[in-house]
């Protein structure tokens, strides 16, 4: 089955009590026994956490559960804070009483063809350029077309306050039940002609009547040495939200003057929204009683250590080793030196056959201290045999073929080598291992250029393949020498530059005079196998020159 696309949507009042196993209700988290509240945020129903326990909902244990929805009823409507601007939108181009965009109706069918016809071709910026025009030609109507009910100025005031410019009565301020009134009116396709969406969001789904309650998996409370439980900012953001929730009901119930309601109606407004994202603009981050800031939903997955460029781009991971780079001249281009205590600990899963089974016997008996040695051998029925606690003679000698062994990195294994910030794809290419004492990763001059490597105290990464498909691919096509030309701009980005150019031409200038012992050298590090040439000079001592 292919993904075809993905799309995202706002989810109804319905889908989420749907989704929902139970009602949270009550503030209270854990009773005297410290067993989970029923009713409450850490309710046994929302999945299964501890060691040994049996989900309730699915009858899984913790490691297969994943985890329930829950719901709280709000007593009071509040606004999404991450909606603000689209609720904004469709107050200002809808009639404040009959709900219709502010077109007339030839104006506004003649949108809506035309925008099914642009939905039909798949032209995204049109369809863009069109729902913009709508919206400010719609905002700029001073009487509805529909009703002929005259139009007041909506003023936004940040993070999510609503105030309707009545010119007798001054500026009022529209309540999040008023907003949810209004949204509620809008017609359908008066929604596509807004660039909605009223299959998947709805405008008034926009205004909470119900919170959705992540499952325990999401946030979960850990045990401190001390023996107390610490539970999860969102779960003391839920409390929060609970208590001032139910506060705000009685208060409703037992017919509280309008100023109490009002003042615990922004309380919650407060809480939901803190809850969303912690770090809004105009209003204080909700804190701890020690005083640190809570991490709100949004939190969790912006920036730097976010969900996404954190845990998903960029992520921990196995088989990688990281250290200081030097130069090495005498390595090809398309080497990496690997200090021993590296090469010592990253492996390569070697199957056994009846070609290579005497060379990883050596690699078995060497063990893990010795390089060029093995650290693990994997029986065919998955087992692994760690040959740190075994009698490795015996090991070598059960070797056979079919098992698998994780030998040390040798010379001539393939390596991805890696300097950051990796701005291109030349910023990771695959290199040939040699193995070199020392502590730090050699590379070759010539290869700086694509990493923009310098030896001035620069960090590289290195990994390595592990199946045979991705070590394959590594070596066809992503050594160095296929990667000669930069995507950039097409031309070569490893070559003779700088001092490789200068001392070419001063080695081969017809004034530089050699001794024996130089051309011998220079010829031996050239791989020159043969005789002396003539010297140009004989006497008094034999000199050769550059030429």
């Amino acid at each position: 089955m292919k993904i075809k696309a993905v799309k995202f949507g706002i989810l109804s009042p319905d889908e989420i009590r749907k989704l929902s196993v139970t009602t949270i209700f009550s503030s209270e988290v854990y009773d005297n026994d410290g067993l989970p509240v029923d009713g409450g945020a850490m309710d046994r129903r929302l999945g299964a956490l501890e060691p040994g326990e049996k989900c309730p909902v699915c009858g899984n244990t913790r490691e297969n559960c994943p985890g329930h929805f829950a719901h709280i009823e709000l007593a009071k409507p509040v606004i999404h804070v991450n909606f603000v601007k689209h609720i904004l939108t469709y107050i200002k181009t809808t009639c404040r009483n009959c709900g219709r965009i502010l077109l007339s109706q030839e104006e506004a069918q003649r949108y809506l063809e035309l925008l099914s016809r642009l939905e039909k071709l798949d032209v995204k910026p049109l369809k863009r350029r069109l729902v913009e025009y709508v919206r400010r030609k719609a905002s700029k109507t001073s009487t509805c077309p529909h009703c002929g009910v005259k139009q007041y100025r909506v003023r936004f005031e940040k993070p999510y306050v609503f105030y309707e410019d009545r010119e007798e009565a001054g500026l009022v301020r529209l309540n999040p039940s008023d907003v949810r009134k209004r949204l509620e009116k809008i017609l359908d396709d008066d929604v596509r002609l807004l660039g909605g969406d009223p299959k998947d969001a709805r405008p008034e789904w926009m205004v909470l009547t119900v919170l959705i309650v992540p499952p325990k998996t999401v946030r979960p409370s850990i045990l401190l040495e001390t023996g107390i439980r610490s539970e999860d900012d969102l779960t003391h953001k839920l409390v929060d939200i609970i208590k001032i929730n139910n506060r705000l009901r009685e208060h409703v119930d037992s017919g509280a003057p309008n100023a109490i309601i009002e003042e615990e109606w922004d309380l919650l407004q407060y809480h939901v929204a803190t809850y969303f994202d912690n770090e809004i603009p105009g209003i204080a981050p909700a804190k701890h009683r020690s005083g640190k800031v809570l991490k709100g939903l949004a939190q969790r997955l912006k920036g730097k250590e976010g969900r996404f460029r954190g845990s998903l781009s960029g992520k921990r991971v196995d088989f990688s080793a990281r250290t200081v780079i030097s130069p090495d001249p005498n390595l090809s281009i398309n080497e990496v030196g690997v200090p021993v205590d590296i090469a010592k600990v990253l492996t390569v899963p070697e199957r056994v056959t009846s070609w290579n089974i005497d060379e990883l016997r050596k690699f078995v008996l060497n063990g893990p201290d010795k390089w060029p040695g093995a650290n693990y051998v994997v029986r065919p029925d998955g087992r692994r045999i760690d040959l740190r606690f075994v009698d490795r003679k015996a090991a070598a000698e059960s070797l056979a073929p079919g098992m698998i062994v994780e030998r040390h990195l040798i010379d001539g294994d393939i390596a991805l080598f890696n300097r950051q910030p990796s701005l291109h794809r030349i910023s990771v290419m695959a290199h040939i291992v040699r193995v070199l004492p020392g502590k730090t990763f050699r590379l070759n001059l010539l290869v700086c250029p694509p990493y923009n490597a310098d030896f001035d105290g620069d960090e590289m990464n290195l990994h390595i393949p592990q199946s045979p498909e991705a070590i394959a691919e590594a070596r066809v096509l992503m050594l160095v020498e296929k990667n000669v030309l930069t995507p950039r701009y097409g031309g070569p980005i490893i070559g003779g530059l700088q001092d490789y150019v200068s001392g070419a031409y001063l080695l081969t200038s017809k004034s530089t005079i050699l001794t024996r012992e130089d051309v011998i050298d220079l010829l031996g590090v050239a791989g020159y196998r043969g005789p002396l040439p003539e010297p140009a000079i004989l006497k008094p001592r034999h000199y050769w020159t550059g030429k």
